[in-house]
């Protein structure tokens, strides 16, 4: 390397070394750190606080009303151990997660895929598909209990109807179909927002990329696995990752639809816990609780990240 290819190399680096402890570059990182400090002070009381508060109460015995708590070591992490409905309310929830990852996105992809090659009403569509999320579960809750409803539930009802009166059924109540019935809730609830990402991220890609695609005689599948796959790795992380979570710390629908029953056969983590601490009156039971699902969610959180990082 020539002694002026080196001073190409070196004085940009330094100049932007320079620029970087400039006067002008301090106060824009000290506005930034001072932009972020509401946040991180948000973060810190509702969020550090509570979890190093659960952490510290799972080592106690405390009822929710008592002035005292007592110190009870690793008691309450013991009853978790052999608590059967938690571990079942555990592998309920991974079902939740692997249909809201698997069957959530495909469903939010393909519909993304679908509108975004609607030339007239496309804003309807968005917005008739995004509407379900806008509504309170208690609303959708209320709404499929009528649904599905052994006697007067429209699903039978429509059954009957056709002729199909034997595929009428007590969905909700029955243990083989409870499950089922509630995830197929969920992700209807939950699909829209997946569903406007994937959207955004179609709407933004290049068209040149499929001009490209199409000189080469791309077609079909071989345009969406070469061409709209990859550029979609960024927003299907960002969805994964968020509709993963929102299925595991699932909590209104299956209190309103079935408060986890029949036989617990439809318990989740997160009313497990509820339950333990404002019903049983076992609120450092119940914080164990929280602090093995909070930690599970927080490795598989970070699990999620460092896979998609190392796939891109």
């Amino acid at each position: 390397m020539t002694a002026r290819s080196l001073e190409g190399v070196v004085l940009p680096r330094a100049r932007a070394t320079a620029r970087r402890g400039s006067p002008l570059a301090r106060r824009r990182a000290l506005m930034a750190y001072v932009f972020l400090f509401p946040a991180v002070i948000l973060l810190a009381v509702f969020t550090l606080v509570p979890f190093v508060q659960a952490i510290v109460l799972s080592f106690q015995d405390w009822d929710g009303v008592s002035a005292g708590t007592s110190y009870v070591g690793l008691a309450n992490y013991k009853f978790v151990l052999h608590d059967t409905v938690f571990w079942s309310s555990m592998r309920n929830v991974l079902i939740f997660g692997a249909a809201g990852f698997l069957i959530g996105n495909a469903l939010s992809l393909g519909m993304a895929m679908a509108v975004n090659r609607v030339h007239h009403g496309k804003a309807f569509f968005r917005t008739a598909f995004y509407l379900p999320g806008v509504f309170s579960v208690v609303v959708i809750g209320m709404m499929f209990s009528w649904l599905l409803a052994p006697n007067a539930g429209i699903l039978n009802r429509m059954l009957g109807s056709v002729g199909l009166s034997g595929l009428q059924h007590n969905w909700l109540e029955d243990p083989a179909t409870a499950l089922p019935a509630v995830a197929a809730v969920f992700l209807w609830y939950h699909w829209g927002f997946g569903f406007i990402l994937y959207l955004a991220g179609l709407q933004d890609m290049p068209v040149e990329l499929y001009e490209a695609a199409s000189l080469d005689g791309a077609r079909g599948w071989a345009t969406f696995r070469y061409v709209t796959w990859p550029e979609l790795l960024p927003v299907t992380a960002i969805v994964s990752l968020l509709t993963l979570l929102g299925a595991l710390q699932v909590f209104g629908t299956v209190q309103v639809l079935t408060n986890g029953g029949p036989a617990d056969h439809t318990m989740v983590p997160t009313l497990r816990i509820y339950e333990e601490a404002f019903t049983n009156r076992r609120f450092g039971s119940a914080a164990a609780m929280s602090v093995i699902f909070g930690g599970a969610l927080v490795l598989l959180a970070v699990l999620h990240l460092w896979f998609s990082r190392r796939k891109r």
